[in-house]
């Protein structure tokens, strides 16, 4: 995790030479929403109260007053948005710092020395596909994105010693969940609020969700695979064979040949046990991120306890894990900034309005694909699954009925705009902590990612066409 500290706080990502500074870019987003503000013909929708959540009047647009984005407001915004996002920021620097105990005890070591072993066996390509399979769970079914961030280096220092690059590392880690989240059947931050909106059954339309989910997970894999095993035959081939990865290599000459303890394989039990319980209470109990950081909070003081580190040693790798995962974590807060000017600029219901405005003279199979490409762009502005459904859907719902197309079917769209633009756009903040982990450039990525996108795309077309025709509902 201190490689990761590092690697963070250097920006992580070069182009041409020049390094790439995540927040940087983020604060460049701001300023310019922020010059935005006194250009933006101002207007708004009037709210009312839905079930506790404030939502917009349809036919409710009108003009109002400017309301630009001052210079103080520019850096207003940046504690703004870390109070915003302050869940999500204790739950990567909690899991930051309690994944640090586990790999004080060496189980994580032990662990990744059992599972490059095994692929001798079994093959690293079959490694490779358990390992999408478990962050396609976490980002498909629990609908995690930023709390796998303290993972993410571990899957990536694995692949390095399996013969892939960092590339492969993160893409069978982050991008897998991304990819995942962006259409998860039972995502509570995208599809359950826009269903409370909606007023649908909560995560009705599983079906064709969990079928989505199954394809774009396939879809995903198959293309990885492709990637991983190109460049394990010929590292030439890589595209980030330039990049030196020395940093991101974990060295295994100390522990090889040595067995794995009883207490690591219990530290491992527990550290499943941790998921497990935190899984349970999501989908049972109605838990939060506060709930979820107080589970792996206490099986990691469990773990040290049992390993006999003492108060100052367990202390001591909380707080080094979670100063290693603070540059992740103040991302995610940045970039909740970005949200926090657009709604003070008075820049969000013009946007929406003048976008809604131009999809009501098109058939519904293409208004829901205008919808799906809106969202995407949206989605560069508010890079915040939940932010953005209370943003659009109340216009959108509205927008469905009057144009006789299911809410479902708009629910739809809006979640394929929303999740699957997250691994394009550079004011992810998620994407760009992912990419500085691995120490892939921006451009890279780009490469290596747009032909799956024109795929990505085209697929997701095919499911709306066929919500359209099978009235995809129940409304």
């Amino acid at each position: 995790m201190a490689v990761a500290s590092r690697v963070l706080a250097e920006g992580a990502m070069k182009k041409e030479g020049k390094i790439l500074n995540p927040f940087l870019v983020l604060f460049s987003v701001i300023v310019f929403c922020a010059v935005l503000s006194y250009f933006v013909t101002p207007g708004a929708y009037d709210r009312t109260d839905l079930n506790g959540r404030m939502i917009v009047v349809a036919d409710s647009y009108h003009s109002v007053e400017r309301t630009p984005v001052s210079l103080l407001d520019v850096f207003l915004s940046i504690p703004n948005g870390l109070q915003g996002a302050a869940g999500m920021m204790f739950l990567v620097l909690i899991i930051g710092g309690v994944v640090e105990v586990y790999n004080r005890t060496g189980s994580i070591d032990q662990a990744m020395l059992r599972i490059s072993s095994i692929s001798d066996r079994v093959g690293s390509q079959t490694v490779l596909v358990c390992i999408m399979l478990v962050f396609a769970f976490l980002g498909g079914i629990l609908g995690w994105s930023e709390q796998v961030i303290p993972f993410v280096p571990i899957i990536i220092s694995l692949c390095l010693a399996l013969g892939y690059d960092a590339l492969v590392g993160m893409a069978v880690s982050g991008f897998m969940c991304l990819m995942c989240f962006a259409v998860a059947p039972f995502n509570i931050y995208t599809v359950g609020l826009s269903h409370q909106i909606a007023q649908l059954p909560m995560f009705s339309g599983s079906a064709l969700r969990l079928t989505a989910l199954g394809t774009y997970t396939l879809l995903s894999m198959l293309y990885i695979l492709y990637y991983a095993r190109k460049v394990k035959a010929n590292p030439e081939l890589s595209l980030v064979k330039d990049i030196d990865d020395s940093s991101l290599r974990r060295d295994f000459s100390e522990i090889k040949g040595t067995a794995m303890t009883g207490m690591q394989v219990l530290s491992l039990v527990i550290f499943g046990m941790s998921f497990f319980v935190a899984v349970y209470g999501l989908l049972q109990k109605g838990w939060g991120l506060h709930h979820m950081s107080a589970i792996f909070l206490m099986g990691g003081l469990i773990v040290g306890i049992l390993n006999r580190m003492d108060n100052h040693a367990i202390t001591d790798a909380l707080i080094t894990g979670a100063r290693a995962a603070f540059p992740g974590a103040l991302i995610i807060g940045v970039a909740r900034a970005i949200q926090w000017v657009l709604t003070t600029g008075g820049m969000v219901d013009p946007i929406i309005h003048w976008l809604s405005g131009m999809l009501q003279t098109v058939s519904p199979f293409f208004t829901t694909v205008g919808i799906y490409i809106i969202n995407m762009f949206v989605n560069a502005f508010i890079p915040s699954g939940s932010g953005q459904a209370m943003t659009v859907m109340p216009v959108l719902v509205p927008l469905a009925d009057m144009l006789h197309i299911t809410r479902q079917t708009i629910i739809l769209a809006y979640q394929f705009g929303d999740g699957i633009s997250n691994s394009l756009w550079f004011t992810n903040g998620t994407l760009l902590i992912y990419l500085g982990l691995a120490r892939v450039p921006l451009r890279k990525w780009y490469k290596f990612i747009i032909p799956f996108h024109v795929v990505s795309f085209l697929v997701a077309c095919a499911f709306l066409y066929a919500a359209c025709e099978i009235g995809y509902g129940p409304f």
